[in-house]
């Protein structure tokens, strides 16, 4: 692989559609918080043999043909990423109107940080004061929370916790939380 774990990049998609035109817009409302790094678009769940056992990890397009993972990286002050969760529902079921789509999703907005990177005048877990950042973001996009988790095992569910590289990244001074979210979006069919 050929992408930096140094200095990640997030790529924008060019004219993005459907659930990828939400995810771009919250990608770039997260981008604006001042602690974070890195905010990442749409994640997917990706897997790699290591002694005859499957590893799945969170993963991103890198806009140069190559996914990267997205696991807590100590390089990193802060990242973010979205990873959808389940189909995207016609919540009424209800027919086309005028060639557009109405189509529902679940999305998880996850989030790990470096505390003392962050600010490294407080020496103290004020990962909640993270949390309140991110909400307030998604709160002035208008974007239904449903959920938030901090428990690691609960952040990562669906991904090996085995493949973070140092599972110190998942305690003290790091930190993670996970946002469930329910995204609506307009698909223009024609």
């Amino acid at each position: 692989m050929s992408v930096s774990y140094l200095n990640p990049q997030a790529p924008a998609i060019p004219s993005p559609v459907g659930l990828d035109k939400e995810l771009q817009r919250l990608q770039q409302q997260m981008a604006t918080l001042p602690w974070l790094q890195v905010a990442y678009g749409r994640a997917v769940r990706a897997g790699r043999t290591e002694n005859n056992k499957t590893i799945y990890y969170p993963a991103v397009y890198d806009g140069k043909a190559e996914y990267r993972d997205v696991l807590p990286n100590d390089n990193i002050t802060a990242h973010s990423f979205f990873y959808p969760t389940g189909p995207a529902v016609n919540p009424d079921a209800a027919s086309l109107d005028m060639g557009t789509l109405q189509l529902t999703q679940g999305v998880d907005l996850i989030v790990h940080y470096h505390l003392p990177k962050v600010d490294p005048s407080k020496n103290y877990d004020f990962g909640p004061e993270l949390q309140r950042d991110v909400l307030r973001v998604l709160d002035q996009a208008a974007v239904p929370v449903l959920r938030v988790y901090t428990a690691t095992e609960e952040v990562y569910r669906g991904f090996s916790l085995e493949s973070v590289k140092a599972q110190q990244a998942l305690r003290w001074p790091f930190g993670c939380f996970r946002v469930q979210l329910e995204i609506s979006m307009l698909n223009v069919l024609c």
